[in-house]
């Protein structure tokens, strides 16, 4: 048993992480404690600061139980890992699980019941009628979590990415009970600690509520992380999954091609940075003004524009923008066509030179973040620029 469960964290650490492949055996086993209650004897450890100890320590108490009984188990304990890594990845998992044990155990676990040739064989079988009765909602929501947290980490330090991480989930518990069964600790300063602990199955929940809150957490982080001017864009978390996250993610009814955009926030990253541009050829009195000025006569279908107003704060160059609508209300269209809208007066104001410096300017000073947005709600620069042309050859 020893041998086997340490093959299987070694193979899934070569994956993944020592600290995943823990989390992952740990939960794997106490789901069949039921069935196979002698599995108690079975103690995971982490080895992040305890290396002096063993990782898996087996009590001796598990001498006394058959060779039948432990046979199945650890067949079963293959099984459910096997579904858990889901995809191709669970053929070459087995065969590297029997690499790892070697020869001579391949044929003592045959002997016992645990036969990882048939398993391997059959596996495609196996996995069918497997994953009927087994959900992976623990490994997938362990992986989103993790990846989250190491992608804050390289954009914004190791601090703010476990506390925004916990906040949020605390958030979030209000709405999904088993979010209150979640914490993440740093382990930079807890001795022998994991950095994801859940304290609950949550393979026996529905598929489908999981897979709600998996969706709300992203898209909830993705809006708080706007709200903090600390921009983060779904891609980047997308491109962190491999094919077979995706594939359960979509199980699960996560989609992660919704638009989430928070209107308000664009239009204040969009009007800071057209009032950056005037300032440079002016100053940034006359910008605030221009800027109050252009807002009011925008289209009258507009109207939520003009309900905008920027005013300085001190003599510091400090502005605030006063948004006194609900822009988040509006919809996509009307917020494009504005923003064209908005853009068109401001180059035909500052006449042929300028004007068609002006897009270029802007595109500069907006956040790059914000571009994006600009563009994936089909705002077209370039053709605000050409127009610009054809007005002024006309």
């Amino acid at each position: 048993m020893n041998l086997v469960l340490s093959s299987i964290i070694s193979v899934i650490s070569r994956r993944s992480s020592e600290d995943y492949a823990l989390v992952m055996v740990n939960n794997t086993i106490k789901k069949l404690y039921d069935e196979y209650n002698f599995l108690r004897y079975a103690q995971i450890k982490t080895s992040r600061y305890l290396e002096i100890e063993r990782i898996v320590n087996i009590d001796s108490s598990i001498d006394s139980i058959s060779q039948e009984k432990l046979g199945k188990a650890i067949e079963e304990i293959i099984k459910n890992i096997v579904v858990a890594i889901g995809g191709n990845a669970g053929f070459f998992f087995i065969k590297e699980v029997k690499n790892n044990v070697g020869t001579r155990y391949s044929l003592k676990l045959k002997e016992i019941g645990a036969d990882l040739d048939f398993m391997q064989f059959n596996y495609e079988v196996d996995k069918k009628q497997i994953k009927k009765t087994v959900n992976y909602n623990t490994d997938v929501f362990y992986r989103v979590i993790k990846i989250i947290i190491d992608l804050l980490d390289k954009k914004y330090g190791r601090s703010f990415s476990i506390s925004t991480i916990q906040n949020l989930i605390e958030e979030y518990s209000k709405k999904y009970s088993f979010l209150q069964k979640v914490k993440i600790i740093d382990v930079r300063y807890t001795f022998g600690s994991n950095e994801i602990n859940i304290y609950d199955d949550l393979d026996i929940l529905k598929p489908q509520y999981v897979g709600m809150a998996i969706e709300n957490l992203i898209f909830g982080l993705i809006q708080k992380l706007q709200n903090l001017d600390k921009p983060i864009h779904i891609d980047e978390f997308k491109r962190q999954l491999t094919h077979e996250y995706m594939e359960k993610l979509t199980e699960l009814g996560v989609d992660l091609n919704k638009k989430q955009i928070n209107y308000s926030l664009l239009i204040k990253n969009i009007i800071k940075a057209l009032i950056e541009v005037i300032s440079n050829l002016s100053t940034q009195q006359y910008a605030i003004y221009a800027m109050n000025s252009f807002l009011k006569n925008v289209d009258s279908k507009f109207f939520f524009l003009k309900q905008i107003e920027v005013t300085n704060i001190d003599s510091d160059d400090i502005f605030n923008i006063c948004i006194m609508t609900n822009l988040d209300e509006i919809s996509e269209t009307d917020i494009r066509r504005s923003i064209q809208n908005l853009l068109e007066k401001i180059i035909d104001n500052f006449g042929e030179k300028l004007g068609q410096q002006f897009i270029d300017d802007f595109k500069d000073c907006l956040d790059n973040f914000y571009l994006l947005k600009v563009e994936e709600i089909g705002v077209n620069l370039h053709l605000i620029q050409l127009r610009h042309q054809m007005k002024l050859k006309t």
